[in-house]
């Protein structure tokens, strides 16, 4: 939380300083108050989720394996699947934005952990070629229509979750040590509060919509991707100066040389 807000302020600070922004009330109030007012949704439901963690481990422990099944496949029905069927306003499903959806992947962890043992226990490859056929099945459905794909492409789509779920099991099976990893991953934190913040994140779409309207559409995947490079880098560096600034008596201090930390599943 403490990042979360030091980011916030320093942003909308930022900004008002270079005369990017208003400085309104309200834009001043969602800076300081980041995770009580969902300025990130991410951080706030995985607040939220934390705080629930105990009493869902308390349910998940208690239930057999039977139980936890049936239990996982409607929560499967209500968050994933109904959506294609009705509207799920009432459940505040909000295509994965919500407590809802993370109370699934956690509850979807917690059967890995205790009853999983057959789906964790295939190879890499197996779901490597998972993640890659719903992939490229889903980029075929995408180029025929728009309307169903809308959903298809939504957190808490059966598509994704089965993607997500694929390529999570796909590094868990790896061992790898790697130095720059390791560096990068201590401040890729601070990456998501810059560009997701709302004043710096309509600034990247739109400009984003602009610079791609003129474009050639035959190099958009390459542009796009270009485009995150970019952005990953430049917010890479700006978080590493403010985490410098944040533990700067730690930064100031003569370190051990960075160890090398085994990434395994």
């Amino acid at each position: 939380m403490r990042e979360t807000s030091i980011f916030s302020v320093l942003i909308f600070a930022g900004l008002t300083v270079l005369q990017l922004t208003d400085g309104s009330y309200t834009s001043f109030i969602r800076s300081v108050f980041p995770v009580y007012l969902s300025t990130y949704w991410f951080i706030t439901v995985y607040i939220v989720l934390f705080m629930l963690s105990h009493y869902l481990n308390i349910l998940i422990n208690q239930l057999s394996k039977k139980d936890c099944g049936k239990f996982l496949f409607l929560l499967f029905m209500i968050n994933c699947v109904w959506q294609f069927f009705h509207p799920l306003g009432s459940f505040g499903v909000n295509g994965g934005y919500s407590i809802v959806h993370f109370i699934f992947l956690y509850f979807v962890a917690g059967y890995l952990r205790h009853h999983g043992q057959f789906l964790s226990s295939l190879s890499k490859h197996y779901y490597l070629s998972v993640y890659i056929s719903l992939g490229a099945v889903t980029a075929l459905v995408i180029l025929q229509s728009w309307e169903l794909p809308f959903k298809l492409l939504s957190y808490n789509s059966p598509v994704i979750v089965a993607m997500s779920l694929a390529l999570f099991l796909f590094f868990s099976k790896l061992t790898f040590v790697s130095r720059p990893i390791n560096f990068i991953s201590g401040y890729v934190l601070g990456v998501y509060l810059i560009h997701e913040h709302p004043l710096i994140r309509q600034r990247l779409w739109n400009n984003v919509m602009e610079w791609m309207s003129t474009r050639n559409e035959s190099l958009l995947i390459v542009q796009y991707l270009l485009y995150a490079v970019v952005i990953f880098g430049v917010c890479l560096g700006i978080s590493y100066v403010i985490y410098s600034m944040i533990n700067y008596k730690n930064f100031l201090k003569k370190k051990d040389p960075v160890k090398k930390v085994k990434m395994a599943g």
